[in-house]
């Protein structure tokens, strides 16, 4: 396993609005509520980066998990009961549920603030005004790569590749935004596009066996349905001996050959800094969506 960090030509990091140090909480015992939308790698990473940051700030501060489990009917049901229960602060990874969470909220009328963990892009799904100042009641970290760059990444490692595939869920936001750019990118690359779409992490297989003869290479987004079905995907590519590139899930998984990633530990911690500062008495409107600087780019 290799290892080295790649910078993006664009930089995706906002200055945090404020340190942790000193952060008073909104109560003696300060509530909250961590909603994941499945449990993987990396979510639980993520989430436990957060936790960590969260009760280092805030050592009173106490946390509960709920999990959708990959469920798309049970999102917003479970988000309209966490918003019933009226904790002090709701921290939510996972696009799909991050937008549940914020229309529970503002349907229910409630000011609770809600911090997203490593969104791919919080813009795009109308949860934020502008990476600099969200507004509203959400804020959070981000785990957005560019797809041209991610490409270009491919291109450099796979020199002869012309078709390259991917796998995509179109109810997925951070999977149809990375997806729609990455259309671009190849088009302007004068490249052919060969995606497929799925419903559900069960077609992922066969979505896969799908693009056998028919791409050069594969690469897939930070889409939680379809990394949830990353070891049928990576045995496909690892049968046939086809590139796949991932930007989220574990780049040790057989069959990958490039994983493009942040660490997304440390982008729970930045979210559990934020959901410090929000506790202590801050607008989480006025506090920037962070990102990482550095992203790893990892040969299995």
């Amino acid at each position: 396993m290799l290892k080295h960090l790649w910078r993006p030509h664009t930089a995706l990091v906002l200055a945090l609005a404020s340190t942790l140090g000193g952060a008073a909480h909104a109560s003696d015992a300060p509530e909250v509520v961590v909603y994941q939308i499945v449990e993987i790698d990396l979510v639980r990473d993520a989430v436990d980066g957060f936790r960590t940051a969260l009760t280092d700030a805030v050592p009173a501060a106490t946390t509960s998990l709920k999990d959708a489990q990959g469920q798309a009917n049970l999102f917003p049901t479970i988000a309209r009961q966490i918003v019933r229960d009226a904790p002090d602060l709701i921290a939510v990874i996972g696009t799909p549920i991050v937008i549940a969470t914020v229309e529970a909220a503002q349907r229910a009328g409630s000011d609770v603030p809600i911090v997203f963990i490593a969104m791919g892009d919080p813009v795009g799904a109308g949860i934020a005004a502008s990476k600099s100042a969200p507004g509203g009641q959400a804020t959070g970290t981000t785990d957005w790569i560019e797809p041209a760059d991610s490409l270009d990444t491919l291109l450099r490692a796979v020199p002869g590749a012309t078709r390259i595939g991917t796998v995509w869920d179109p109810s997925n936001q951070n999977g149809k935004v990375f997806h729609d750019a990455l259309a671009e990118a190849v088009a302007a690359r004068d490249l052919t596009f060969v995606d497929v779409s799925i419903a559900s992490a069960g077609e992922v297989f066969l979505a896969a066996r799908s693009l056998i003869g028919r791409v050069d290479a594969v690469l897939l987004g930070p889409d939680a349905t379809v990394i949830q079905g990353l070891p049928a995907i990576g045995g496909i590519a690892l049968e046939e001996k086809i590139p796949l590139v991932v930007t989220a899930g574990d780049p040790q998984t057989p069959g990958v050959f490039l994983g493009l990633g942040v660490d997304y530990g440390a982008l729970g911690a930045l979210a559990g800094g934020i959901a410090a500062q929000i506790l202590g008495g801050a607008d989480p409107g006025d506090i920037a969506i962070v990102g990482m600087d550095e992203f790893a780019i990892t040969l299995n």
